[in-house]
């Protein structure tokens, strides 16, 4: 009903140019003094068959009202789904479209152009930085001294960092390298743990993990790099003589659990939001807010839920829910 009183009103100066030449030719006839029978006789036949013809522009007009909402604009060019034009306004209107979309399809061209080129300059700058930071560690470890490791230590950092750079730019391009197939969970969390080995030793912190026989769906790279993550900030946030326990469950839910500062409530619902460092984040200034919201991402192309629980003081604990992968593999 809406949509009929919506043509009625699109119709509107055609309603009036029907009421004034009604107006027009009574009175001319009274002016004449021909009876108004005259008058009211064809008018009603008149109105008899413009309701007709109302119905039927009704029609053609809901018809198209539908076909345009039925619509799903895709890749193919707008002039390949666009219903016919049936007025000049129409025509016009759908030339203006072609046109923007034409200008559109041009920007998009240019702006994917620069971001692919932006993107292989930084995937080639973080290959080629590899090689410098490995002779650095080579050198550094000629010569056992706490200033060496300690420098050793911050290498570690800026390959992180490097690598994670890296990680943004394949999640940006919608992770097209994944992987999917069922992998030894316990192969992935020590290749993940003797990696950061160094640090917990570094930082005299005690790592608790018992092993696993757990097999799991997942991408090995990507699922290794949360991983890493999770070990990373739990490194960063535990003081001294503070523990890490790595534990899978019967349910297949991996947790990393802490005993390092925690989280503060406030904080906790957003930790997963891209650049929000949080009470802790500004604490440790060199915090970007990008770790956890690039696992979170990852989680989500790979099927799993990441959670999180923290206490203030107590430390937190990071879950991964391997569970929730809907294929089967291979």
């Amino acid at each position: 009903m809406k949509r009929f009183f919506r043509y009625l009103y699109d119709c509107r100066y055609v309603w009036l140019w029907v009421m004034i030449s009604g107006a027009i030719f009574a009175g001319v006839f009274a002016l004449y003094g021909i009876r108004m029978e005259a008058v009211w006789y064809p008018l009603l036949l008149s109105a008899l068959s413009g309701l007709v013809f109302l119905m039927l522009g009704f029609l053609r007009y809901r018809r198209k009202h539908m076909e345009l909402e039925r619509l799903q604009p895709g890749a193919a060019p707008c002039a390949e789904y666009l219903p016919r034009a049936d007025s000049l306004t129409e025509s016009d209107y759908q030339a203006l479209v072609l046109r923007e979309e034409e200008a559109n399809r041009a920007r998009k061209e240019e702006w994917d152009s620069a971001r692919n080129d932006m993107n292989d300059y930084y995937a080639v700058w973080v290959h080629q930085i590899k090689a410098p930071i490995a002779v650095m560690r080579v050198m550094l470890q000629q010569e056992d001294t706490r200033e060496n490791r300690e420098l050793s230590a911050e290498l570690f950092r800026i390959e992180q960092y490097a690598e994670m750079a890296l990680y943004y730019i394949r999640l940006g391009e919608g992770a097209s390298d994944l992987v999917i197939q069922e992998y030894e969970l316990d192969d992935i969390i020590r290749k993940a743990v003797r990696k950061y080995a160094g640090q917990f030793i570094r930082r005299k912190i005690r790592l608790v993990y018992n092993g696993t026989d757990e097999r799991v769906v997942t991408d090995e790279k990507w699922l290794s790099f949360i991983i890493e993550q999770l070990l990373s900030n739990a490194v960063k946030y535990t003081p001294e003589g503070g523990n890490v326990t790595i534990s899978v469950d019967d349910k297949k839910q991996l947790s990393v659990t802490d005993t390092g500062i925690g989280i503060s409530p406030e904080d906790l619902p957003r930790i997963f939001e891209k650049g929000y460092t949080g009470y802790n984040g500004r604490l440790d200034k060199k915090s970007t807010g990008i770790g956890l919201y690039l696992c979170r991402t990852a989680a989500d192309k790979l099927g799993h839920r990441l959670l999180a629980q923290s206490e203030p003081g107590k430390g937190s604990r990071f879950i991964v829910d391997l569970k929730t992968y809907s294929l089967q593999a291979e």
